[in-house]
């Protein structure tokens, strides 16, 4: 029942009567679906919404009863997650919202876990005065063959157990490791995994449609896709040809459109169900709807082919599965493949891109006899292509969420190259080292750095900056909450931040230790990695005055200070003031080293080295984190993501940085007006490669670029559906 995507069409029937917010969320006398001003037709909908919840409880009782069997018992309520059932282990008294269950060797499948989130799925939260699901179903279709033949053939992409040809549109409240918020909708093909399954588009409500981009996958295809200047000659290639095969939710053909707009856009999509899907639930543009054909995939290829090849493309992409499913059987074929590289331009940056799914083998054996097929003989390179992971992801197979590239000529990617061709003079290296570069270099310790007279100095000048905090920034018991206006960020209850380079308080009240700390960091940087030589020139990016009480911790291990060169970290608590508390970095055999770290100690190494502080057990943890970049000397009450040439509208001293450096990148761009190409809101950031078996697969990291997001209209039609606070609604459920 779970494979055929019963819990979906369940929670479809719990949501569709309206529920009363002061009243336990009991069902209201009329609904919000048809017939709600008739009293039998909203008693229907009611007894409906109870029946679907009472066997929703009923499938939740049968996964507690195999996690009990496996010794684990429900003990209390979440206090983290609404809904959340919290489980200790009879034998060892280990407690878990998550229990660990192998069963045969194996992990517990996704049908039991989707069943153990039941408890969350159903339990409604309010938010002003609305109600608000861990998971909206917003539109659920069961399809047939006769409704739509060729949607069947994309849907049914089940590789084992019983396949569901349906297709969902979901709304799920999702927060990183970083505490950021947001409603994501998503269109899910087959059975719905769960709150954590891959969407095959996916979008933040809070945006409108190709804004941003959301996955790695979604990153990669654009990211690959948008040429401004050709390798070899250094000219424009003229208005590039981009062929997108799968509309998927609209998001990256609405991206591709945005950014690059003089592009000569064509969508083929095999299902007239998604592209209905794409313009109701995402709210495509028109515009974008026009480069849109209804066609078979397959059939389109053919017809391309036979027509002599005389529309060539400068990139391909084929998106028609998310990263967790399996590639459609109906393309896996030599004609399909052939015929794509066929139609690609003999541009040297023309390429075919291929979201792969779970069939990387399969795909990839399919390209690589694509290239050599080419007159006869070989007459392309492939690569394999797989994000960097910045944090652990330990459901994430090792097969899942790979692409596929592909292009007529010999080619290798690197950041340098990717920025050549895709940024063009617009480029800007941050010279930070990439981070699987960083994560092989050491920590450098400058014992007793600073004296205890510095550290009462800086105490002094930290309480100073809190006693001048405008009253609104406090609580009434004094405690500090975040205002970006005055440089005061809290993480959370236990973790607070004074940013120290605001209005140029480091320079203006600690000049003698400022130079010091500028000197030592120079000569740290000479004698280990030079760093510093990679760019024009170095300042003081950010000064945090970090204060960590009980539970305070930066728990993600992946953690990396982005676009920074070097970070120094200075403890500033006497001995024994703390426990726990442990500045800890990410090795190059992927183990996590503790610092030893005593009071002036200063700790100072490669800002793209991950690393991560421990919980504070007790007590109070006081250090002074500086990063260094190529930049300005920052002004601004925040960490600036504005480095080199960079503008940024909250520093009171920009004017005079860019009076020094008068070709500031928004001169620039305004200098170039005949450039079609929207800047991206990211670029490549390192690109690292490993071995499995005889293949070689190149792993990707994008990061931020910098430049700002394009900002369009959001239809109005969007306020039909609910937009909450996203902090305040995640606080319900996370």
């Amino acid at each position: 029942a779970v494979g055929n995507d019963v819990i979906v069409a369940l929670l479809a029937m719990v949501q569709c009567v309206d529920r009363d917010t002061e009243n336990d969320f009991r069902p209201k006398i009329s609904s919000r679906a048809g017939g709600g001003d008739d009293a039998s037709s909203s008693a229907a909908l009611t007894a409906m919404a109870d029946v679907a919840l009472m066997t929703l409880s009923d499938l939740y009782m049968v996964a507690e009863a195999f996690v009990k069997s496996h010794g684990w018992f429900p003990v209390d309520q979440s206090s983290s997650v609404q809904g959340g059932i919290v489980y200790e282990h009879e034998k060892s008294g280990e407690i878990s919202e998550e229990p660990e269950i192998t069963e045969n060797g194996g992990i517990v499948n996704w049908q039991m876990k989707l069943m153990l989130s039941i408890p969350i799925l159903i339990e409604p939260g309010c938010v002003d005065g609305k109600v608000v699901w861990a998971a909206a179903a917003v539109y659920y279709q069961r399809l047939h063959a006769q409704d739509d033949e060729l949607s069947m053939q994309q849907f049914d992409l089940e590789s084992t157990g019983g396949s569901s040809n349906s297709v969902a549109v979901i709304d799920v409240l999702k927060s990183d490791e970083d505490g950021h918020s947001a409603c994501m909708r998503g269109t899910y093909h087959g059975c719905w995994r769960g709150l954590y399954a891959e969407a095959v588009g996916e979008m933040d409500r809070s945006k409108s449609i190709g804004q941003v981009l959301e996955s790695w996958t979604d990153t990669t295809l654009t990211g690959l896709s948008v040429v401004t200047k050709s390798p070899s000659s250094g000219v424009s290639p003229g208005p590039p040809r981009v062929l997108v095969l799968g509309i998927a939710s609209g998001q990256l053909i609405s991206f591709l459109q945005q950014h690059n707009p003089n592009a000569q856009l064509q969508v083929v999509e095999a299902s007239s169900t998604a592209v209905d899907i794409a313009v109701k639930y995402y709210h495509l543009n028109p515009s974008v709807l026009d480069c849109v054909s209804i066609v078979d995939y397959m059939e389109y290829v053919k017809s391309q082919c036979l027509e002599g090849g005389e529309l060539k493309f400068g990139t391909i992409i084929v998106n028609v599965c998310s990263s967790e499913e399996t590639f459609p059987t109906l393309l896996s074929n030599d004609a399909f493949f052939n015929g794509l590289m066929s139609m690609l331009s003999n541009h040297p940056s023309a390429t075919l891109l291929v979201n792969s799914g779970v069939s990387v083998d399969t795909v990839v054996g399919l390209v690589n006899d694509a290239c050599k097929h080419m007159h006869g003989h070989r007459h392309g390179h492939m690569l394999v292509l797989r994000e960097y992971l910045l944090r652990d992801h330990a459901d994430i197979g090792n097969h899942e969420g790979m692409i596929v590239a592909a292009r007529k000529r010999e080619w290798s990617l690197s950041v340098e190259d990717w920025q050549r061709e895709h940024m063009g003079d617009q480029a800007q290296s941050s010279g930070a080292m990439a981070v699987a570069d960083a994560q092989r270099t050491q920590v450098v310790r400058l014992e007793k750095f600073l004296s205890v007279q510095d550290i009462e100095l800086i105490h002094a000048v930290a309480k100073d900056e809190l006693l001048a905090t405008p009253s609104h920034v406090t609580e009434g018991s004094g405690a500090l909450l975040s205002s970006p206006s005055v440089g005061v960020q809290v993480h959370t209850d236990s973790w607070k931040v004074l940013y120290l380079q605001n209005n140029n308080v480091l320079q203006q009240k600690l000049p003698v230790l400022r130079q010091r700390i500028l000197e030592a960091s120079r000569q740290v940087d000479k004698n280990n990695w030079k760093l510093f030589d990679n760019v024009e020139h170095v300042n003081i990016r950010v000064v945090e005055y970090h204060q960590m009480d009980e539970f305070g911790e930066l728990a993600d291990p992946k953690h990396y200070d982005l676009n920074s060169l070097l970070t120094m970290d200075i403890m500033l608590s006497e001995e024994g003031a703390f426990e726990g508390g442990d500045l800890q970095t990410e090795e190059a055999d992927g183990t996590l080293k503790k610092h030893e770290f005593k009071q002036g100690d200063a700790l100072v190494f490669v800002s793209h080295k991950p690393h991560c502080v421990g919980r504070v057990r007790a007590g109070r943890r006081n250090v002074m984190v500086l990063e260094f970049w190529y930049g300005p000397e920052r002004q601004c009450p925040h960490r600036c993501e504005r480095f080199g040439q960079e503008i940024c509208d909250k520093d009171p001293a920009q004017h005079l940085y860019t009076q020094e450096h008068p070709n500031s990148k928004r001169e620039h761009q305004l200098e170039q007006d005949d450039t079609p190409l929207i800047p991206l809101p990211f670029r490549l950031g390192s690109v690292s490669i490993c071995k499995e078996g005889s293949r070689e697969i190149s792993e990707l990291l994008w990061e931020p670029s910098g430049n700002v997001e394009v900002a369009s209209d959001k239809p109005t039609s969007v306020s039909e559906e609910v937009e909450a606070n996203l902090d305040d609604v995640w606080g319900l459920f996370d």
